[in-house]
């Protein structure tokens, strides 16, 4: 007779499933302590005129929220609304920490006319943030020119744009009163030179400490021609013999007008 085939019974492993749903619970508790994590430090870095407050308000985290429910493209959106923010970069991690690294815009320099800052993309910024060390556009400019000086002022270091007082639209005219260069400015520099410049020549400034050396402008101050500059010679004046030519052209024109008065004095005497 053939051998019956016992029939195997199956056992449940109740030790395993037992671990695997420990596992499983244990994935769970975690996945909900971390997706209800609140934030527990806030780290704002790169801003040095932009407040922090005004950064944590605009990403909504004032409240300190559950950090990895937050929308990292609306947080960016809304903090790029901002003044002076030209990109921003956040990240978050476990722990609950969130930082945000801000990369301003560089303030040019103030305009008196429009009472507002110009950034280096030529955005206009009102008079209400605390800034210092830029310099002031005094006069009227025309709009296209203004451009082309934010243009120009991006390819000068920050650290030359700082030693600049003010600035002054100041066109070079002929004889006849044409405009030769519509884009020449006067630099009244913080060490009281004073700089001729245009937005063609411009990138000259970043030479201005060497050619400071070189002319001993910390001794003889005067005027300084870089729209005219040439590859051998700088032209400069000092305003002592800015002063002297003044004094000699006026002494000139006195004499001149005395004697013409004389000659017209001696007509009229032997007309009469």
């Amino acid at each position: 007779m053939p051998k019956k085939k016992k029939k195997k019974k199956l056992r449940l492993n109740y030790k395993g499933i037992f671990k695997l749903l420990l596992s499983i619970l244990f994935l769970v508790l975690i996945f909900l302590y971390f997706w209800n994590l609140n934030i527990k430090n806030i780290y704002i870095k790169g801003n040095t005129i932009i407040k922090d407050v005004d950064i944590i308000e605009a990403a909504g985290i004032k409240e300190y929220p559950e950090i990895f429910k937050l929308n990292i493209y609306k947080m960016k959106k809304s903090i790029k609304k901002l003044p002076l923010v030209e990109n921003v970069k956040i990240k978050r991690n476990i722990f609950g920490k969130i930082t945000i690294i801000v990369e301003e815009e560089k303030i040019l320099f103030y305009s008196n006319i429009e009472n507002k800052y110009i950034t280096s993309t030529g955005e206009r910024v009102d008079n209400n943030i605390e800034y210092k060390g830029c310099p002031t556009l005094i006069n009227k400019t025309p709009k296209s020119i203004i451009k082309k000086l934010v243009k120009s002022f991006n390819k000068i270091d920050q650290s030359i744009i700082h030693m600049i007082n003010t600035i002054e639209y100041n066109p070079y005219k002929d004889r006849e009163g044409k405009v030769i260069d519509e884009t020449r400015f006067k630099l009244v520099m913080n060490d009281y030179n004073t700089v001729m410049i245009d937005t063609v020549n411009i990138t000259k400034l970043n030479d201005y400490y060497d050619i400071y050396i070189s002319l001993n402008m910390n001794e003889t101050k005067g005027l300084l021609y870089l729209d005219t500059i040439t590859e051998d010679n700088i032209l400069f004046e000092s305003y002592t013999s800015i002063e002297q030519e003044r004094l000699e052209k006026e002494l000139k024109e006195k004499e001149a007008a005395e004697e013409t008065e004389e000659v017209e004095n001696s007509e009229a005497s032997s007309e009469n």
